[in-house]
């Protein structure tokens, strides 16, 4: 898992859209399939990544809606 990080950290910011957007099917899939599970692992991420934008859950979900 840490290769595949490091490998993910040295490409440029397109490819790394372009990776993340690829892959975002296997990972609604993962929500459908278990949404419990799932929101439970990445919910601390989404709040650090608010957090650091500084934006509260109602700027997030406008965001999400548009």
């Amino acid at each position: 898992m840490e290769e595949l990080k490091s490998k993910f950290e040295i490409l440029p910011e397109e490819e790394k859209l372009q990776f993340l957007t690829s892959i975002m099917p296997t990972i609604c899939k993962q929500f459908k399939e278990n949404p419990q599970k799932m929101m439970m692992i990445m919910m601390p991420f989404c709040k650090d990544m608010m957090k650091d934008c500084n934006i509260d859950m109602s700027q997030m979900m406008s965001m999400m809606n548009k």
